[in-house]
């Protein structure tokens, strides 16, 4: 029995030596670390004080460069506002330019022409679907359509950068075409189909507001139906053409410095208001005829929120006065019509003559 005990403790005592110099070789293989670490440590801090101070002489070298750099931009510094204006007048006439070599240009026409065929598609649609043509004769149409709008814009672009004894030439010369052209598109239609595209012409800018209200009223329980439609279109037109405002700002930017433009002053924006609250009524009592109860209430709650909305923007307007370019300064366009601007919509205004 005292010879098992005595084994016991020399087992014992074998594997606590083994267990110390376990121990041991630990502790020294975690001191070699720390000083590794420690030394690794100190090297990067080495390293970036000689960068920092690589970098300090970079920028002391690089400060007369910036100098030399700062001087080739003094021209910027010494323009006056006549350079300016000059400057202006320069890039303007570059990018007409620019425009008119484009509407020269055989491959650019054709692509101008068939991107304004894609926005007749748009527009027209209704039409071209009530005038059912061949396909060879609706693109006809069309491609004839989209040449007199290039006509027009061409005509005028050519006409502002000529003198003005050139201009009248050529507004004369541009409107022999568009005469000649729009000519073609009658006889291609016929008496009877030219005479719809001119009223559907004729109602085009109103046609998008009333579609606008169309698909408000489009998940209610009083849907406008197709004679609604169109009889309220008519209505928007007729009131429009017929409403004089005293002065129309509802296009305009409100700094009286732009083409056309007009100076605001709060006598002007409350005469506009005054008058604006009589167009809608007008115009409520136009559309009273083909509308029922309901939706007449919704035209008058639209045309309430549209005028109360550009009231409020024109008199942020008079308050808080912003620079301009000369061309006005509002984004939005002006303060009157349906959605910002728009003629004869819901709550909008008619034009001023």
């Amino acid at each position: 029995m005292r010879r098992r005990i005595i084994a016991v403790l020399s087992v014992l005592a074998i594997a606590l030596a083994g267990y110390s110099g376990f121990l041991n070789m630990e502790n020294r293989r975690l001191k070699h670390q720390l000083a590794y670490a420690s030394s690794m440590r100190e090297a990067p801090m080495k390293v970036a004080e000689g960068k920092e101070t690589e970098t300090v002489a970079v920028v002391e070298e690089a400060k007369p460069e910036a100098r030399e750099r700062g001087g080739r931009f003094e021209e910027f510094e010494n323009l006056t506002r006549e350079k300016i204006s000059e400057r202006r007048r320069e890039a303007r006439a570059a990018q007409l330019a620019r425009s008119l070599e484009a509407f020269e240009d055989p491959e650019l026409r054709m692509d101008m022409i068939e991107r304004q065929m894609q926005r007749l598609d748009r527009g027209y649609a209704d039409l071209f679907k009530q005038l059912n043509l061949p396909p060879e004769e609706l693109d006809a149409l069309k491609t004839l359509m989209a040449e007199l709008t290039l006509l027009r814009m061409e005509g005028g672009l050519r006409a502002s950068a000529a003198s003005d004894e050139e201009r009248k030439a050529i507004r004369d010369d541009y409107s022999n075409q568009i005469v000649l052209l729009s000519g073609d598109i009658n006889g291609l239609l016929g008496k009877e189909d030219a005479k719809k595209l001119t009223q559907y012409k004729n109602t085009l800018e109103y046609r998008g507001e009333v579609e606008n209200f169309e698909r408000s009223l489009s998940y209610t329980d009083t849907p406008l139906n197709d004679r609604q439609t169109e009889g309220l279109i008519k209505a928007f037109a007729k009131v429009d053409k017929d409403f004089e405002y005293t002065i129309d700002i509802k296009d305009n930017r409100g700094r009286g410095r732009g083409y056309n433009d007009i100076q605001l002053t709060k006598e002007v924006v409350d005469t506009y208001y005054q008058e604006r609250e009589i167009y809608d009524a007008i115009l409520l009592e136009q559309a009273s005829k083909m509308l029922n109860e309901a939706q007449l209430a919704s035209l008058a709650a639209q045309q309430v929120s549209e005028r109360e909305r550009d009231y409020r923007q024109a008199q942020q307007a008079l308050e808080n006065p912003r620079p301009t370019d000369g061309r006005g300064g509002f984004n939005w366009g002006g303060f009157g019509g349906f959605q910002g601007g728009g003629r004869g919509g819901p709550g909008g205004g008619g034009r001023g003559r």
